[in-house]
């Protein structure tokens, strides 16, 4: 009896065991990214002629808000759909001169350490501070936001759409976090 019982245990216990392991059988999403590898993003940064000060790395953070006007009402019903602190590090660079594209946004929290999928696209509009920007998404559709340079240090893009009596308006918020530029001045006293 103490045998079956044993024997019964050890089976529990590697059924458990196997259902444990990861499955390799699972099949990673493809995505439509253009890719860029270390190589081809080193030759764009030596192949220009000097720095922009809208180039580095930035950390993104997102607001979606939702505007509900009622019916035969004055009030607005706003209600914050969701709030994205810091979930994506990216790099912005500028674009080869002959490109259809000012600047490039690259993902650094990619799934491929060794690939940098470019995942959106900027436009100069007005004396370098105002963009449009072309966010690409995995499934390859874009989504086009109007974007501001608020100070050297930060970038603002903001997308609206409406159903019925509701606007849902996306904000994405890029905080520049290298190179940082500094606001102090060094004197030599001689």
């Amino acid at each position: 009896m103490r045998k079956v019982y044993g024997v019964l245990l050890v089976v529990m216990l590697m059924s458990h065991l196997a259902e444990a392991q990861p499955r390799s059988d699972k099949k990673l999403k493809k995505t439509v990214y253009e890719e860029v590898d270390f190589e081809d993003m080193m030759r764009r940064y030596f192949g220009k002629e000097k720095s922009d000060p809208l180039e580095g790395i930035y950390s993104v953070s997102c607001v979606i808000v939702k505007r509900n006007k009622r019916f035969l009402s004055k009030r607005e019903k706003i209600t914050i759909v969701e709030r994205k602190d810091n979930y994506a590090r990216i790099a912005i660079l500028r674009d080869w001169p002959s490109s259809t594209r000012d600047y490039l946004e690259v993902s650094l929290s990619y799934r491929d350490a060794k690939k940098y999928p470019v995942v959106g696209e900027l436009s100069v509009l007005a004396e370098g501070k105002t963009f449009i920007y072309k966010h690409i998404e995995p499934n390859g559709t874009s989504i086009s936001f109007s974007m501001v340079n608020e100070s050297a240090e930060m970038l603002e893009a903001e997308y609206s759409e409406m159903e019925r009596r509701k606007t849902i308006t996306y904000k994405l918020s890029y905080l520049k976090t290298y190179p940082k530029t500094s606001d102090l001045t060094v004197y030599n006293d001689k």
